[in-house]
């Protein structure tokens, strides 16, 4: 009897060695996968703060561009306002050439002598 059940021990001892020998391989495989999914959790990790630093670095572009536009529409509408000062101050100069043109025209007129 003692020999039938340490016939069954055995057996079964070596059964559960046999199993344990699976798990582990399976626990193994297991500590690999963590390990794989971990890197890949730390490297997704990196590359969402380098996005988030780029995603600010855009925020800044964005306002800085913002603030160029307003500036560049200010300065186009000083270009407009000087331009039409400029015609005008130009508008000017020709009435006042042409007022004096025909002011010294009359002047002369009068200093000339007259014909015999």
């Amino acid at each position: 009897m003692i020999s039938l059940e340490s016939k069954e021990v055995r057996e079964q001892a070596s059964h559960w060695i046999e199993d344990g020998q699976r798990q582990l391989g399976v626990l193994l495989g297991l500590l690999n996968d963590y390990d794989r999914l971990l890197e890949l959790a730390e490297a997704s990790e990196r590359e969402n703060e380098r996005l988030r630093g780029l995603s600010y670095e855009i925020e800044q572009l964005r306002n800085r561009l913002e603030t160029s536009e307003r500036q560049c529409d200010q300065l186009r509408g000083e270009v407009h306002r000087l331009r039409t000062e400029t015609e005008r101050d130009q508008k000017e100069r020709v009435e006042i050439a042409d007022s004096l043109t025909m002011f010294m025209n009359e002047v002369l007129g009068r200093l000339r002598p007259e014909p015999a």
